[in-house]
């Protein structure tokens, strides 16, 4: 895929079937998992624990899938997107393969782990292949068809692992990836160009600074999950709380000292980079938490079966990967932002809306309406994200803000989790509570809500900015691929 320019949005074959070989490596990674979720009442039984602590085959996933991205940004702009991604697709195959043969809870786990870490290479590379292969409105729509597959596909997880789980057993969801990956693989080894940027590959590689940000991210995820157990005043609980926090303070000391660090020190100085990091966040959490509880909601509390519960799903599905497509669209309008805030709004609304609307038809309804506030916030922080940064930065923005959105959520999953056991006062039953997961959906509602008072003094902005420019000469003319907020160039 070689960078192409000009305005309009037109593909030739080869750069469409370049952007299929990128949307199908996203698409893989979020299919496999949050397939899972649908699977673990049936993995529960087989091992006989309560589907609560089964969480940790999400969360274990999601833990590594963050952490491997600060240094699989490095990795992707020193050694190739193309490279990397094709070695990070082979490794998932690895791992998929590993779940499905898997005699144990804890292979399971470790086979979910190396699953993550190779999506951390997966994911990003897809997006860098993108923003650097294209150039101006082609670029924002390159990149709102990748987020839409992955949206897409992670929407549509449930309703696939639900039919492979009741016609073939949990064991079909790791295997049924694996010829993705392999026509993933080659169609990024025939259409995309090699890339190699020479100064990161001689730059040292971030291992300390990625080593702060994995190991942060794991204790304050135990600090979560284990506190009710372990006591949250034991020493135990105490250690990992304040190691958590020291490593992830130790993260921003070493980004700020003279050694090399995961950015440009310039892009941390970027309020609305900030603020996109923190509302692309968000959205990740509300997804994570929303698709996981609804299905135990759907399987443990009203008793629908794996099929019947992802067939329900598509409700979410649709609209999420239609949001996501059109904020390709969106994204290089003067208004980005007021449509950011405006899906965030919608998303809080409705999980809110879900936590109290009676089953089917106002269920299904407001799960529509948090999807596509879901899926539209979500993509338009990534876009909106590659927008502002040069394509030499593609690899290691996308991996750093993905990091942190993922190791969010990993670490709310965990919380909701432990705040869904406290609220049953026993961790036998809880994914069957239908008050509590309501008051989890509830707790979205407010954090989504968090992120448009977030959002919205730069929608504010943008709007005035837009209305001087419309009402006379003496307006700046926005540079049409630039950011919104600067008019430079990506």
């Amino acid at each position: 895929m070689a960078p192409s320019t000009g305005s309009r949005a037109r593909f030739g074959r080869r750069d469409r079937l370049a952007l299929l070989a990128a949307a199908s490596a996203a698409l893989v990674v979020e299919l496999d998992w949050l397939a899972v979720n649908v699977a673990l009442p049936k993995i529960a039984e087989d091992v006989g624990r309560p589907v609560t602590d089964l969480q940790w085959l999400i969360s274990a996933f999601t833990l590594a899938f963050g952490s491997g991205m600060p240094v699989a940004g490095w990795v992707i702009d020193a050694f190739g997107r193309r490279r990397t991604t094709i070695h990070g697709l082979a490794l998932f195959a690895l791992g998929s393969l590993l779940c499905a043969c898997a005699p144990s809870l804890a292979l399971l786990v470790s086979g979910r782990v190396v699953q993550g870490i190779a999506g951390a290479f997966i994911v990003p590379g897809a997006i860098a292949m993108t923003a650097g292969g294209f150039t101006g409105r082609r670029r924002e729509v390159g990149l709102g068809v990748v987020m839409a597959a992955a949206s897409g596909a992670a929407a549509f997880a449930p309703f696939v692992g639900g039919a492979l789980v009741s016609g073939f057993g949990w064991r079909s969801v790791f295997v049924g990836v694996l010829p993705v990956c392999l026509v993933s693989a080659a169609l990024i080894h025939w259409c995309v160009t090699p890339s190699f940027d020479p100064d990161a590959a001689a730059r040292r590689p971030p291992l300390l600074n990625g080593g702060c940000v994995v190991f942060g991210a794991v204790l304050l995820t135990l600090t979560v999950d284990r506190g009710p157990t372990w006591g949250w005043s034991s020493a135990a609980t105490l250690l990992c709380a304040i190691g958590g926090f020291a490593l992830l303070v130790g993260f921003a000391l070493l980004e700020r000292s003279d050694k090399p660090p995961l950015l440009d020190r310039s892009l941390y100085r970027d309020r609305p980079l900030r603020l996109l990091t923190l509302a692309g966040a968000i959205s990740v959490v509300g997804f994570v938490i929303v698709s996981t509880f609804v299905t135990w909601d759907l399987q443990e509390a009203m008793g629908l079966s794996p099929f019947v519960a992802g067939c329900t799903l598509l409700a979410f599905s649709f609209p999420n990967a239609a949001a996501a497509y059109g904020a390709g669209r969106l994204a290089g309008r003067s208004g980005a932002w007021g449509w950011l805030a405006t899906a965030l709004a919608v998303a809080g609304a409705g999980a809110l809306a879900v936590s109290l609307a009676p089953f089917p038809t106002a269920y299904s309804l407001t799960l529509a309406l948090c999807g596509t506030g879901i899926g539209l916030s979500g993509a338009l922080c990534t876009v909106l994200t590659q927008q502002r940064v040069p394509t030499p930065q593609a690899g290691a923005v996308a991996s750093l803000t993905l990091a942190f959105k993922y190791l969010a959520a990993a670490i709310a999953t965990s919380l909701a989790a432990t705040l869904l056991e406290g609220l049953r006062g026993s961790t036998e039953g809880a994914a069957a509570d239908r008050g509590g997961i309501d008051t989890v959906l509830r707790g979205v509602a407010v954090l989504t809500a968090a992120g448009v008072l977030l959002a919205l003094p730069d929608a504010l902005r943008a709007a005035r900015r837009g209305g001087r420019r419309a009402g006379g000469p003496g307006g700046r003319a926005e540079h049409r691929s630039g950011s919104p907020e600067t008019g430079r160039k990506p």
